[in-house]
Protein backbone atom coordinates (compact mmCIF):
# COMPACT_ATOMS: atom_id res chain seq x y z
CA UNK A 1 0.00 0.00 0.00
CA UNK A 2 1.43 3.36 -1.01
CA UNK A 3 1.12 6.21 1.46
CA UNK A 4 0.61 9.69 0.04
CA UNK A 5 2.17 12.72 1.73
CA UNK A 6 -0.26 15.64 1.91
CA UNK A 7 0.73 18.73 -0.03
CA UNK A 8 0.68 20.86 3.12
CA UNK A 9 3.13 18.51 4.84
CA UNK A 10 5.41 18.54 1.80
CA UNK A 11 5.49 22.34 1.76
CA UNK A 12 6.28 22.34 5.48
CA UNK A 13 9.26 20.02 4.94
CA UNK A 14 10.57 22.17 2.09
CA UNK A 15 10.31 25.29 4.25
CA UNK A 16 12.07 23.47 7.09
CA UNK A 17 15.00 22.32 4.91
CA UNK A 18 17.03 25.57 5.18
CA UNK A 19 16.63 25.52 8.95
CA UNK A 20 17.86 21.93 9.09
CA UNK A 21 20.86 22.78 6.88
CA UNK A 22 21.78 25.75 9.05
CA UNK A 23 21.52 23.72 12.28
CA UNK A 24 25.29 23.21 12.31
CA UNK A 25 25.65 26.88 13.27
CA UNK A 26 23.46 26.39 16.33
CA UNK A 27 25.44 23.31 17.31
CA UNK A 28 28.67 25.26 16.95
CA UNK A 29 27.38 28.21 18.99
CA UNK A 30 26.43 25.83 21.80
CA UNK A 31 30.14 25.06 22.16
CA UNK A 32 31.25 28.72 22.08
CA UNK A 33 30.03 31.86 23.86
CA UNK A 34 31.39 33.16 27.17
CA UNK A 35 32.39 29.69 28.36
CA UNK A 36 33.73 28.16 25.15
CA UNK A 37 34.90 24.61 24.66
CA UNK A 38 37.24 25.22 21.76
CA UNK A 39 38.34 21.63 21.39
CA UNK A 40 34.78 20.35 21.16
CA UNK A 41 33.91 23.15 18.71
CA UNK A 42 36.98 22.39 16.55
CA UNK A 43 36.37 18.64 16.40
CA UNK A 44 32.68 19.13 15.63
CA UNK A 45 33.29 21.69 12.86
CA UNK A 46 36.14 19.65 11.34
CA UNK A 47 33.83 16.69 10.77
CA UNK A 48 30.74 18.72 9.90
CA UNK A 49 32.58 20.81 7.27
CA UNK A 50 32.94 17.73 5.06
CA UNK A 51 29.14 17.62 4.59
CA UNK A 52 28.37 21.33 4.20
CA UNK A 53 27.20 23.22 1.14
CA UNK A 54 29.84 25.39 -0.64
CA UNK A 55 28.77 28.65 1.05
CA UNK A 56 28.74 27.12 4.53
CA UNK A 57 31.97 25.27 3.75
CA UNK A 58 33.68 28.61 3.16
CA UNK A 59 32.43 29.91 6.53
CA UNK A 60 33.74 26.79 8.26
CA UNK A 61 37.05 27.15 6.40
CA UNK A 62 37.64 30.55 8.03
CA UNK A 63 36.55 29.42 11.51
CA UNK A 64 38.75 26.32 11.63
CA UNK A 65 42.12 28.18 11.78
CA UNK A 66 40.62 30.43 14.48
CA UNK A 67 39.68 27.41 16.60
CA UNK A 68 43.04 25.72 15.93
CA UNK A 69 44.79 28.88 17.15
CA UNK A 70 42.70 28.85 20.32
CA UNK A 71 43.97 25.31 20.96
CA UNK A 72 47.58 26.49 20.59
CA UNK A 73 48.19 24.41 17.43
CA UNK A 74 50.21 27.01 15.48
CA UNK A 75 51.16 24.69 12.60
CA UNK A 76 47.57 23.59 12.08
CA UNK A 77 46.39 27.19 12.25
CA UNK A 78 48.83 28.22 9.50
CA UNK A 79 47.94 25.29 7.26
CA UNK A 80 44.20 25.94 7.57
CA UNK A 81 44.60 29.68 7.02
CA UNK A 82 46.76 29.08 3.93
CA UNK A 83 44.20 26.59 2.61
CA UNK A 84 41.44 29.19 3.02
CA UNK A 85 43.34 31.98 1.22
CA UNK A 86 44.46 29.69 -1.60
CA UNK A 87 40.85 28.57 -2.10
CA UNK A 88 38.79 31.72 -1.46
CA UNK A 89 41.48 34.46 -1.66
CA UNK A 90 40.62 37.27 0.75
CA UNK A 91 36.84 37.03 0.33
CA UNK A 92 35.02 36.94 3.67
CA UNK A 93 31.90 34.83 4.28
CA UNK A 94 28.98 35.92 6.48
CA UNK A 95 29.79 35.69 10.20
CA UNK A 96 26.58 37.33 11.38
CA UNK A 97 25.43 34.20 13.22
CA UNK A 98 28.29 34.35 15.74
CA UNK A 99 27.62 35.71 19.21
CA UNK A 100 29.14 39.10 20.08
CA UNK A 101 31.87 37.68 22.32
CA UNK A 102 33.10 35.19 19.70
CA UNK A 103 32.67 37.64 16.82
CA UNK A 104 34.91 40.31 18.36
CA UNK A 105 37.59 37.73 19.11
CA UNK A 106 37.39 36.25 15.61
CA UNK A 107 37.52 39.63 13.78
CA UNK A 108 40.75 40.53 15.60
CA UNK A 109 42.25 37.16 14.72
CA UNK A 110 41.17 37.24 11.06
CA UNK A 111 42.29 40.83 10.44
CA UNK A 112 45.84 39.87 11.41
CA UNK A 113 45.91 37.11 8.79
CA UNK A 114 44.43 39.31 6.07
CA UNK A 115 47.09 41.96 6.69
CA UNK A 116 50.01 39.55 6.60
CA UNK A 117 49.37 36.50 4.40
CA UNK A 118 51.41 36.92 1.15
CA UNK A 119 48.78 35.60 -1.24
CA UNK A 120 49.85 35.26 -4.89
CA UNK A 121 47.00 35.10 -7.40
CA UNK A 122 46.01 35.92 -11.00
CA UNK A 123 49.14 34.43 -12.55
CA UNK A 124 49.39 34.87 -16.32
CA UNK A 125 51.92 34.91 -19.13
CA UNK A 126 52.62 38.30 -20.71
CA UNK A 127 52.64 38.68 -24.49
CA UNK A 128 54.24 41.70 -26.16
CA UNK A 129 54.14 40.41 -29.74
CA UNK A 130 51.71 42.00 -32.19
CA UNK A 131 52.10 39.21 -34.72
CA UNK A 132 53.01 35.51 -34.85
CA UNK A 133 56.08 34.78 -32.74
CA UNK A 134 58.95 32.96 -34.45
CA UNK A 135 62.12 31.57 -32.92
CA UNK A 136 62.57 30.25 -29.40
CA UNK A 137 62.58 32.84 -26.61
CA UNK A 138 65.38 33.04 -24.05
CA UNK A 139 62.84 33.92 -21.34
CA UNK A 140 59.17 34.65 -20.72
CA UNK A 141 57.55 37.08 -18.31
CA UNK A 142 54.93 36.06 -15.75
CA UNK A 143 52.58 38.63 -14.24
CA UNK A 144 51.09 38.12 -10.78
CA UNK A 145 49.14 39.94 -8.06
CA UNK A 146 50.41 40.04 -4.45
CA UNK A 147 47.94 40.69 -1.62
CA UNK A 148 50.46 41.91 0.99
CA UNK A 149 54.07 43.07 0.87
CA UNK A 150 56.70 40.37 1.25
CA UNK A 151 60.31 39.46 0.58
CA UNK A 152 60.56 37.06 -2.34
CA UNK A 153 62.99 34.63 -3.94
CA UNK A 154 62.58 32.69 -7.19
CA UNK A 155 64.72 29.62 -7.85
CA UNK A 156 65.04 26.63 -10.16
CA UNK A 157 66.55 23.67 -8.40
CA UNK A 158 69.66 24.87 -6.50
CA UNK A 159 69.94 28.07 -8.53
CA UNK A 160 68.52 31.34 -7.18
CA UNK A 161 67.34 33.45 -10.13
CA UNK A 162 66.00 36.60 -8.48
CA UNK A 163 65.08 38.06 -5.10
CA UNK A 164 64.15 41.23 -3.28
CA UNK A 165 61.19 43.03 -1.70
CA UNK A 166 57.74 43.41 -3.25
CA UNK A 167 55.04 45.82 -2.12
CA UNK A 168 51.42 44.76 -2.51
CA UNK A 169 50.16 44.93 -6.11
CA UNK A 170 51.10 43.73 -9.59
CA UNK A 171 54.58 42.37 -10.32
CA UNK A 172 56.43 40.80 -13.25
CA UNK A 173 58.83 37.86 -13.00
CA UNK A 174 61.30 36.97 -15.76
CA UNK A 175 61.55 33.21 -16.19
CA UNK A 176 64.64 32.00 -18.15
CA UNK A 177 64.00 29.17 -20.62
CA UNK A 178 67.49 28.35 -21.88
CA UNK A 179 68.01 24.62 -22.58
CA UNK A 180 64.37 23.80 -21.70
CA UNK A 181 63.16 23.11 -25.25
CA UNK A 182 64.80 19.72 -25.72
CA UNK A 183 61.55 17.85 -24.93
CA UNK A 184 58.03 18.32 -23.63
CA UNK A 185 58.12 18.61 -19.85
CA UNK A 186 56.96 20.58 -16.79
CA UNK A 187 59.44 22.68 -14.80
CA UNK A 188 58.87 23.94 -11.26
CA UNK A 189 60.19 27.42 -10.54
CA UNK A 190 59.88 27.89 -6.76
CA UNK A 191 58.64 31.25 -5.47
CA UNK A 192 59.29 31.71 -1.74
CA UNK A 193 57.68 34.64 0.09
CA UNK A 194 58.31 35.81 3.63
CA UNK A 195 55.96 38.16 5.49
CA UNK A 196 56.90 38.48 9.16
CA UNK A 197 57.29 34.96 10.53
CA UNK A 198 55.21 33.42 7.72
CA UNK A 199 57.08 31.73 4.85
CA UNK A 200 54.95 30.63 1.90
CA UNK A 201 56.16 28.50 -1.02
CA UNK A 202 54.35 28.84 -4.35
CA UNK A 203 55.43 26.59 -7.26
CA UNK A 204 55.29 28.29 -10.65
CA UNK A 205 54.80 25.29 -12.94
CA UNK A 206 55.79 26.05 -16.52
CA UNK A 207 54.60 23.48 -19.06
CA UNK A 208 56.49 23.25 -22.38
CA UNK A 209 55.05 21.19 -25.24
CA UNK A 210 57.08 20.52 -28.40
CA UNK A 211 55.35 19.36 -31.59
CA UNK A 212 56.85 18.82 -35.06
CA UNK A 213 54.68 20.31 -37.78
CA UNK A 214 56.01 19.82 -41.34
CA UNK A 215 59.12 17.97 -42.50
CA UNK A 216 61.28 20.00 -44.87
CA UNK A 217 61.33 18.54 -48.39
CA UNK A 218 64.59 18.27 -50.30
CA UNK A 219 64.91 20.68 -53.22
CA UNK A 220 64.32 19.17 -56.67
CA UNK A 221 66.93 19.43 -59.45
CA UNK A 222 64.73 21.79 -61.45
CA UNK A 223 64.84 24.29 -58.58
CA UNK A 224 68.63 24.56 -58.80
CA UNK A 225 70.43 26.49 -61.57
CA UNK A 226 74.11 25.90 -62.38
CA UNK A 227 75.66 27.81 -65.30
CA UNK A 228 77.74 25.83 -67.75
CA UNK A 229 81.54 26.04 -67.29
CA UNK A 230 83.16 28.80 -69.32
CA UNK A 231 79.93 30.73 -69.78
CA UNK A 232 80.59 34.44 -69.18
CA UNK A 233 78.39 36.02 -66.53
CA UNK A 234 75.85 38.42 -67.94
CA UNK A 235 74.19 41.15 -65.92
CA UNK A 236 70.51 40.57 -65.28
CA UNK A 237 68.53 43.61 -66.48
CA UNK A 238 65.29 42.72 -64.66
CA UNK A 239 64.19 40.18 -62.07
CA UNK A 240 62.71 39.42 -58.67
CA UNK A 241 64.02 37.40 -55.70
CA UNK A 242 61.68 36.19 -52.90
CA UNK A 243 62.85 34.60 -49.62
CA UNK A 244 60.45 32.29 -47.75
CA UNK A 245 60.93 30.82 -44.27
CA UNK A 246 58.45 28.13 -43.14
CA UNK A 247 56.21 29.05 -46.05
CA UNK A 248 56.08 32.73 -45.01
CA UNK A 249 57.42 35.53 -47.19
CA UNK A 250 60.03 37.47 -45.23
CA UNK A 251 61.99 39.30 -47.97
CA UNK A 252 61.41 40.36 -51.59
CA UNK A 253 63.80 42.25 -53.86
CA UNK A 254 62.97 43.46 -57.36
CA UNK A 255 65.26 44.88 -60.08
CA UNK A 256 63.75 46.95 -62.89
CA UNK A 257 65.73 47.95 -65.97
CA UNK A 258 66.30 51.68 -66.29
CA UNK A 259 64.50 53.31 -69.23
CA UNK A 260 66.35 56.38 -70.46
CA UNK A 261 64.23 59.36 -71.28
CA UNK A 262 65.34 62.79 -72.45
CA UNK A 263 63.70 66.09 -71.73
CA UNK A 264 64.60 69.76 -72.00
CA UNK A 265 64.03 72.46 -69.46
CA UNK A 266 64.53 76.02 -70.71
CA UNK A 267 66.57 78.31 -68.51
CA UNK A 268 66.35 82.05 -68.44
CA UNK A 269 69.07 84.55 -69.10
CA UNK A 270 71.66 85.77 -66.59
CA UNK A 271 70.35 86.67 -63.15
CA UNK A 272 70.95 89.89 -61.33
CA UNK A 273 72.27 89.84 -57.69
CA UNK A 274 69.49 88.97 -55.26
CA UNK A 275 67.13 87.88 -58.04
CA UNK A 276 65.46 84.43 -58.04
CA UNK A 277 64.73 82.65 -61.30
CA UNK A 278 61.70 84.18 -63.04
CA UNK A 279 61.03 86.47 -60.09
CA UNK A 280 61.24 90.25 -60.00
CA UNK A 281 64.23 91.67 -58.12
CA UNK A 282 63.65 92.58 -54.44
CA UNK A 283 62.72 96.17 -53.68
CA UNK A 284 64.75 96.30 -50.43
CA UNK A 285 68.36 95.30 -50.14
CA UNK A 286 68.43 92.33 -47.65
CA UNK A 287 71.97 93.27 -46.63
CA UNK A 288 70.75 96.67 -45.39
CA UNK A 289 68.20 95.27 -42.86
CA UNK A 290 68.99 93.90 -39.36
CA UNK A 291 67.65 92.83 -35.91
CA UNK A 292 67.79 94.78 -32.69
CA UNK A 293 70.49 93.27 -30.44
CA UNK A 294 68.39 93.61 -27.25
CA UNK A 295 65.46 91.82 -28.91
CA UNK A 296 67.79 89.07 -30.10
CA UNK A 297 69.17 88.52 -26.58
CA UNK A 298 65.63 88.42 -25.14
CA UNK A 299 64.52 85.86 -27.72
CA UNK A 300 67.60 83.71 -27.09
CA UNK A 301 67.04 83.84 -23.30
CA UNK A 302 63.40 82.80 -23.71
CA UNK A 303 64.35 79.94 -26.02
CA UNK A 304 66.98 78.64 -23.56
CA UNK A 305 64.59 79.00 -20.62
CA UNK A 306 61.86 77.06 -22.44
CA UNK A 307 64.36 74.39 -23.41
CA UNK A 308 65.53 73.90 -19.81
CA UNK A 309 62.02 74.01 -18.33
CA UNK A 310 60.63 71.53 -20.82
CA UNK A 311 60.87 68.06 -19.26
CA UNK A 312 61.22 65.04 -21.49
CA UNK A 313 58.02 63.01 -21.74
CA UNK A 314 57.78 60.03 -19.43
CA UNK A 315 58.37 56.75 -21.24
CA UNK A 316 55.12 54.97 -21.83
CA UNK A 317 54.79 51.60 -20.10
CA UNK A 318 55.22 48.57 -22.36
CA UNK A 319 51.95 47.31 -23.76
CA UNK A 320 51.30 43.66 -23.09
CA UNK A 321 48.45 41.21 -22.95
CA UNK A 322 47.77 38.66 -20.22
CA UNK A 323 47.48 35.25 -21.86
CA UNK A 324 47.21 31.66 -20.69
CA UNK A 325 49.78 30.26 -23.15
CA UNK A 326 52.35 31.33 -25.72
CA UNK A 327 53.30 29.60 -28.99
CA UNK A 328 56.52 29.93 -30.99
CA UNK A 329 57.29 28.52 -34.46
CA UNK A 330 60.86 27.53 -35.23
CA UNK A 331 62.96 25.10 -37.30
CA UNK A 332 65.09 22.29 -35.96
CA UNK A 333 67.03 19.30 -37.25
CA UNK A 334 66.02 15.78 -36.22
CA UNK A 335 68.41 12.95 -35.34
CA UNK A 336 67.98 11.69 -38.93
CA UNK A 337 69.23 15.01 -40.29
CA UNK A 338 65.84 16.18 -41.54
CA UNK A 339 64.84 19.82 -41.23
CA UNK A 340 61.43 20.07 -39.60
CA UNK A 341 59.17 22.94 -38.71
CA UNK A 342 58.23 22.74 -35.02
CA UNK A 343 56.04 24.63 -32.58
CA UNK A 344 56.71 25.16 -28.88
CA UNK A 345 53.79 25.97 -26.57
CA UNK A 346 54.34 27.44 -23.09
CA UNK A 347 51.67 27.49 -20.38
CA UNK A 348 51.25 27.75 -16.61
CA UNK A 349 49.91 24.81 -14.61
CA UNK A 350 47.76 25.86 -11.61
CA UNK A 351 49.33 25.15 -8.21
CA UNK A 352 48.65 25.91 -4.55
CA UNK A 353 51.00 27.49 -2.07
CA UNK A 354 51.94 25.89 1.24
CA UNK A 355 53.25 27.37 4.49
CA UNK A 356 56.77 26.19 5.34
CA UNK A 357 57.46 25.10 8.90
CA UNK A 358 60.69 26.51 10.27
Amino acid sequence: MTKRIPAAALLFLLALAPILRADWKSELLSRLGRTPDYRAAYEYLLEESKKLEPEDKQTAGALLPFLAGKLGDVDRERDLAADYFETYRDNDPNFGFLDDYTLRDFITFWAGWKRSYPLVYDLSLLSYAKGPATGLPAAVEVGLELLNEAYYRISLGPYILEGGHWPAGFHILTIPLNDLFERSDTYDFILDLRAGDIVVRKPLRVRIDIADMIAGAASSPRDTFFPEPGTPAKPIPEGEISLYIDGKLVLRSRKIAAKPSSFTFPLGGPLMPGQKPYMPPPKNDPMASGVNIVDAIALAYKAIKDLVARKPPKPSPPSYQKVTNLSFAYSRTTAEGLAVSARASIGLVPSRAIVLKE
